[in-house]
């Protein structure tokens, strides 16, 4: 451990910031695990050389793996053994981390966008990339996300536009009962949305019996500058309904500004603070 004036820091092992001494003198191991997704053999694995090398395997918040309590000797077995099944240590320093998702419309009843493709495509696209500062994504399939989107640098939460289809509401009131923020009611024995209530959750359109709700339009909204640590900050809404194409080259316009326009070191909050949201969001969007 490097002392210094205030919080010491760890030694990096062989200039990866993923790999680093803890507070017990012995290394960690983070690995990058994008969309919260790992195979049975990856499990295995890590099960495996936190047995053989280490001690205990920790989940971060952020859907990261941690393999604690290894020697330094034992470092290139333990990445060795790894990277056999396609583990790798990442998602640290001043980089574009590890993006994380929910389980998306391929698991989740309540979803109603896909979020682990995503995640993979972004991930596959942006991660590891040189930023003034740590930038983290979310991915949520909803509009009440269990991931935390709007706490992210960049975060996305799918969202559909209800309709509805008079001639086949039955006024049954299933809508009604799903609805968390009041939007939907039965008046004259057929369901009515107030939009400027309703949060675009898809929820009455999935639980309608008649499939008298749809999807009129499909998408994510954008959220941008969030902060989870101290202090914490929601982020502002960049865009609303961003169809699934347009995501990547909106990501790439974020970074472009940020990375022109932020001094090392910081965060997109910090930038986005210094020059104003509007004016952020005019770089970005012109």
């Amino acid at each position: 451990m490097v002392q210094g004036r205030g919080i010491p820091k760890p030694v990096i092992y062989k200039n990866m910031p993923a790999v680093f001494q803890r507070r017990d003198g012995k290394f960690e191991i983070k690995l990058q695990v994008t969309g919260g997704l790992l195979t049975a053999q990856q499990v295995q694995r890590i099960g495996e050389v936190a047995s053989k090398y280490g001690s205990r395997v920790h989940f971060t918040v952020r859907q990261e793996v941690l393999i604690l309590g290894i020697q330094e000797e034992n470092l290139e077995p333990a990445l060795a053994e790894l990277k056999e099944v396609g583990l790798n240590p990442g998602s640290a320093g001043m980089v574009f981390r590890n993006v994380v998702s929910c389980l998306g419309t391929d698991y989740c009843y309540k979803a109603v966008a896909e979020t682990i493709g995503l995640a993979r495509e972004i991930g596959d696209r942006f991660t590891g990339e040189k930023t003034p500062g740590p930038l983290k994504v979310a991915i949520g399939g909803c509009a009440f996300p269990c991931i935390r989107p709007q706490f992210n640098e960049i975060g996305l939460m799918g969202r559909v536009l209800p309709q509805i289809d008079l001639e086949k509401c039955t006024g049954c009131g299933k809508c009604v009962e799903v609805c968390k923020v009041g939007a939907t009611k039965i008046v004259e024995e057929k369901a009515i949305i107030d939009y400027d209530k309703c949060v675009r959750c898809g929820r009455c359109v999935a639980v309608c019996p008649e499939a008298a709700k749809y999807s009129a339009e499909k998408g994510y909204i954008m959220l941008v500058g969030g902060r989870g640590s101290w202090p914490p900050h929601e982020g502002w809404v960049l865009c609303d309904m961003v169809p699934r194409e347009r995501i990547i080259p909106l990501i790439e316009r974020i970074l472009q500004v940020y990375k022109e326009g932020a001094k090392p070191g910081m965060r997109m909050r910090e930038f986005i603070n210094s020059i104003g949201f509007e004016e952020f969001k005019r770089r970005v969007l012109s």
